[in-house]
């Protein structure tokens, strides 16, 4: 796999989490890594209530691939075991599609994960599941999935990996569960994205961007790194490109 087709350029930074970036940035950093080669993006409906996705949708092309999260009703808790359908219905699921289709200013979207996904939700899952596909069969969405939370390290339901195409966990130096599953999940032919390299920038203080960037590419996934200067974009597609080639 090529490095541009593994690389998804983070978004939740740009809601205002780290600091404050104002549009005109944001818009020259976002065409700064679409001229650099990327062309995929991670973002979610709550990052800036909506505003990132605006402002994806104003400055993104067609051909920017964007992988969008539907956020639950009401937060999940990891470690409180509930039905799924306390957090997401068909019409909530509706509803937040086409408001990530407005904002976005696309007329399919690529990919939707959930945003949350418990432990404990399996069969009775396959009623919200089965919506995601029948959106997909609809075109709609090209491809669905989930997203875990942090801590997750539970076994995916054999009943919920045929309905999904991607899954998107966190991976770090404190976060490495995800290797127990992933060679299931590729052998199944999902994509997987790991996301939380840095853990928010914590790890940045016992680690180099470099190493951490590095022992992700090694597992031939996708990465999701979030990137607030053109040099972070420069220094991440470098990485990804070295280890791209050691493979081949």
């Amino acid at each position: 796999m090529e490095w541009f087709n593994r690389l998804y350029f983070g978004t939740w930074q740009l809601s205002g989490q780290f600091k404050n970036l104002s549009p005109a940035y944001i818009e020259s950093l976002l065409l700064f890594a679409i001229s650099s080669g990327i062309r995929r993006f991670d973002t979610a409906t709550v990052y800036g209530e909506g505003k990132v996705e605006e402002m994806l949708g104003a400055y993104l092309t067609e051909y920017a691939v964007i992988v969008t999260k539907i956020p639950a009703i009401k937060k999940p808790k990891l470690e409180v075991a509930a039905p799924i359908d306390e957090f997401y219905t068909p019409d909530q699921l509706d509803q937040s599609v086409e408001g990530s289709l407005r904002r976005l200013k696309r007329t399919q979207l690529d990919t939707i994960l959930l945003h949350n996904w418990l432990p404990s939700w399996s069969s009775d899952a396959s009623g919200i599941l089965h919506h995601l596909q029948a959106m997909k069969n609809e075109g709609v969405v090209r491809s669905v999935g989930i997203s875990l939370p942090d801590n997750f390290s539970a076994h995916i339901d054999d009943e919920v990996l045929p309905l999904i195409d991607v899954i998107e966990a966190p991976y770090n130096p404190n976060q490495k569960w995800v290797l127990e599953q992933l060679p299931r999940f590729i052998s199944l032919r999902k994509e997987v994205l790991l996301r939380s390299l840095f853990d928010q920038g914590k790890l940045l203080a016992a680690y180099t961007v470099e190493s951490l960037v590095t022992d992700a590419a090694k597992l031939g996934t996708s990465v999701v790194i979030g990137m607030t200067t053109k040099s972070q974009i420069t220094q991440n597609i470098n990485h990804l490109k070295g280890e791209h080639n050691a493979l081949v």
